[in-house]
């Protein structure tokens, strides 16, 4: 099967089997039209022949008639007939015998005696020759002393029958030969007689004959020779015959002619015509074979062509086909043409998708990954560097969530735009969201911090988005290879963290990574695998710092902090791991357990006395706080209005407008809200404006600065005379002396909180400074 996987073998094949096909059902057709022709030659030719043979026959039947009738009505031979005058009857039959050249002729008396031409060949006959004279055969066939002859019979009467005068021509070999020489083709032509056993042997050599399809034809012709005494012709086993009887006894042949002449010799005359076809089939079937594979060529060579561009294409190899005609094989190749183009082109698009960020059309992570492979094998190659700079645009999530996510779009274009023209020359590609990266190869330090301090500069000019004056910094971090790495996964590490130290010291500003800031990070992540075993084994606790009412000189509510009892360390301060526990996403379940205990413990204070809890701007981001809250306080049996909520104003910068619709549900519940840390963001005003708070917490800040500076006390003085106009209390945070305390009662400040009253205590200490500060002042 594999010659013919090709198209060409294929076509050429089928075409040659088809004419193959044709040829053989033409010649399978002339073969049986000769055949059929032949035999109906033969047998034709053999009737013809039997007529011949059988006009002889009757022709030398009739000439022994002529001779045995006028004999036989002599008289002086019918005289010695009947006077017995047997030397007289054999000289008449010598003599006429001698004239025709008989080699039998006798006489067969009345009484049964014969009297032939030669006193030895005299003999009795058997009552059957007698029954068939005296039933009134007359010629045919006659079996006489072993020996077939042609024989005829006549009446000798005087004037009644006294006898039978017959004369008979010998029917042998040579008698047969002649015969069948007379025939128009070479016909075999033999006697044949049925044997006293009813079995038909053949007359010459007394064998009998054993073709079964001859001797059935012989009974066939035996049974109906009154009837049909032309013989039956017949095929059989490639030959034809034809059976004739000769001589009759009761209606039933006794004896035949048999006549056979071979079909194959018949059809031999034809064999140049069917070698004549023969030739020309196989002649025809080389020529459709050569013009078939001609043909198919032409067909299947455009088609390879296709074949062959098809597998290129499918490597991602464009290329075209030659079009070199304007039927359906040309217009395919035009199409594929067409096609290939296309391909390219999407192939080329969509080469660029991978590769590109869609938004800023700046290189992505992807090919980031691949250029970092082909610097660093550089580098390794000629001993070069490499810095990599991680860039990170300043408030970009605040402008993005107040201002929609088209404006920060917008920004982050216009950024893309400024990073490609001030580092150009560089590889600068955009590694996700705000963020993005330039590669500088062989810089010297001072090199990439030149650089770094460009973008920075160019970044921090103004731009104007829909209307919207916006001013966004930038802070970058730097790594370099080899000194830091000559992993890729690394570099961007190391200058990621050098970028977030320099947000930390400030933003709008870049710094190089330095082992410390490693060592940093390996500290926070230790810090958080321990805070997933905190949580799991319970080892916070809480401590609480109370608040005093300045006009009821009691405590009015205690703010729940919490301490990590770290096993080995003894408490963790807050401010070592809170930070880690919001950047992981571990302070929701923290939080969570804060707000339960911080109930659960309040509600076995006195009934004026509160618990504030401090939320994260990362619990807000979680779905269920709200519940989380509603949880706590059933769960406790803490009357709502005895939960506040201390939230910073980084919520409202870094958080969506879900925050105010959870803060108001919380509000309707009946939880106070508090503003911690006030005075210290951009836009505290509007803040207030937009939710009603019930408290706000003054920051430390401007509590030390309290009775040192005029400008601290005036803010402080504008930040509760606003909060009485608001209805709001306020609570100063971080008061240490008597004088302070004073100076807040003067402004009209609510609460105030410190170390000059107390330090955060264990939860069961709680109490007794309660009863404590009460007898304290009571007094």
């Amino acid at each position: 099967m594999g010659r013919f996987r090709s198209l060409q073998s294929r076509i050429t094949a089928l075409y040659s089997a088809t004419f193959g096909l044709v040829m053989i059902l033409v010649a399978i057709g002339i073969q049986f039209a000769i055949a059929h022709s032949a035999e109906d030659k033969v047998r034709s030719e053999l009737n013809s022949s039997a007529e011949v043979i059988n006009r002889i026959w009757s022709m030398r039947g009739q000439e022994l008639e002529s001779f045995a009738r006028p004999l036989a009505l002599d008289f002086g031979f019918r005289e010695a007939v009947a006077t017995d005058d047997d030397e007289t009857i054999r000289t008449a039959l010598r003599n006429i015998a001698s004239r025709i050249d008989l080699p039998n002729a006798f006489v067969v008396k009345y009484d049964g005696r014969v009297v032939g031409m030669r006193p030895e060949l005299d003999a009795r006959y058997n009552g059957a020759l007698w029954d068939e004279l005296d039933s009134g055969w007359q010629s045919g066939a006659l079996r006489l002393n072993g020996v077939t002859f042609q024989a005829v019979a006549a009446e000798i009467k005087a004037p009644a029958l006294i006898g039978w005068l017959v004369l008979g021509r010998k029917l042998d070999t040579d008698e047969m030969q002649q015969l069948s020489a007379l025939s128009a083709i070479p016909v075999s032509a033999s006697i044949v007689r049925r044997s006293e056993s009813g079995q038909w042997i053949y007359d010459a050599t007394s064998h009998a004959i054993t073709d079964k399809a001859v001797a059935g034809a012989l009974l066939r012709m035996s049974a109906s020779a009154v009837k049909h005494p032309e013989g039956i012709a017949e095929r059989m086993d490639g030959k034809m015959v034809l059976v004739r009887p000769l001589g009759t006894f009761g209606g039933a042949a006794t004896t035949g002619l048999l006549l056979d002449f071979s079909i194959a010799d018949a059809l031999a005359e034809y064999d140049l015509l069917r070698l004549t076809v023969l030739f020309a089939g196989a002649l025809g079937l080389l020529l459709v074979a050569y013009a078939s594979s001609r043909i198919a060529r032409h067909i299947v060579r455009p088609i390879s062509a296709l074949e062959k561009a098809t597998r290129l294409l499918a490597k991602g190899e464009w290329t075209t086909v030659p079009v070199a005609s304007e039927d359906e094989i040309g217009a395919l190749s035009s199409s594929f043409n067409a096609m290939s183009a296309g391909i390219a082109q999407r192939e080329k698009r969509i080469r660029h998708m991978a590769y590109h960020d869609a938004l800023t059309d700046l290189p992505n992570r992807l090919q980031l990954a691949e250029k970092f492979d082909e610097l660093l094998g550089a580098i390794e190659s000629t001993e070069g560097g490499l810095a990599v700079l991680c860039l990170d645009i300043d408030n970009f999530k605040i402008i993005n969530d107040t201002l929609g996510h088209q404006v920060g779009d917008k920004l982050l274009k216009i950024a893309a735009d400024r990073l490609r023209a001030a580092a150009a020359g560089h590889f600068v590609a955009r590694t996700g969201g705000d963020e993005f990266c330039v590669l500088v190869v062989g810089p010297r330090v001072e090199t990439a911090g030149e650089l770094a301090a460009v973008l920075i500069d160019r970044l921090n000019q103004p731009m104007t988005i829909e209307g919207h004056l916006l001013k966004a910094g930038v802070s970058i971090g730097i790594s370099r290879a080899p000194l830091d790495s000559m992993v890729a996964d690394d570099l961007l590490k190391h200058a990621d963290l050098a970028m977030y130290a320099a947000k930390a010291a400030g933003r709008g500003r870049y710094r190089f990574f330095t082992t410390d800031l490693d060592e940093e990070a390996q500290q926070r992540r230790a810090i958080e695998m321990a805070l997933h075993d905190a949580i799991a084994n319970g080892e916070f606790e809480l401590y609480f710092q109370p608040l005093f009412d300045l006009k009821s000189n009691r405590f009015s509510a205690f703010e729940a902090l919490i301490r990590w009892n770290r096993p080995g360390q003894g408490l963790v301060s807050p401010q070592d791991f809170i930070g880690v526990a919001e950047e992981t996403g571990l302070i929701v379940p923290i939080g969570e357990w804060v707000l339960k205990e911080a109930c659960r413990i309040a509600a076995t204070w006195p009934a004026d006395v509160s618990v504030a809890v401090n939320f994260s701007t990362v619990q807000f981001e979680t779905p269920g706080l709200k519940n989380q809250v509603f949880q706590a306080l059933a769960t406790s049996g803490l009357a709502p209005s005895r939960l506040e909520i201390e939230i910073t104003e980084s919520l409202f910068l870094e958080s969506s407008g879900q925050v105010l619709e959870t803060l108001h549900s919380l509000k309707q519940v009946g939880a106070r809200i508090a503003l911690d840390d006030f005075g210290t963001g951009f836009s505290s005003l509007s803040y207030l404006r937009r939710f009603p708070f019930d408290k706000i917490k003054i920051d430390r800040s401007f509590i030390m600065e309290l009775l040192k500076t005029r400008e601290a006390n005036a803010v402080v003085k504008a930040i509760t005379d606003l909060a009485a106009a608001l209805n709001m209390e306020t609570t100063a945070e971080g008061v240490e002396d008597a004088e302070q305390v004073e100076a807040l009662r003067a402004h009209g400040c609510t609460n105030v909180q410190g170390f000059l009253f107390s330090r955060p205590i264990p939860a069961g200490e709680v109490v007794a400074l309660i009863q404590a500060c009460a007898t304290r002042y009571a007094a």
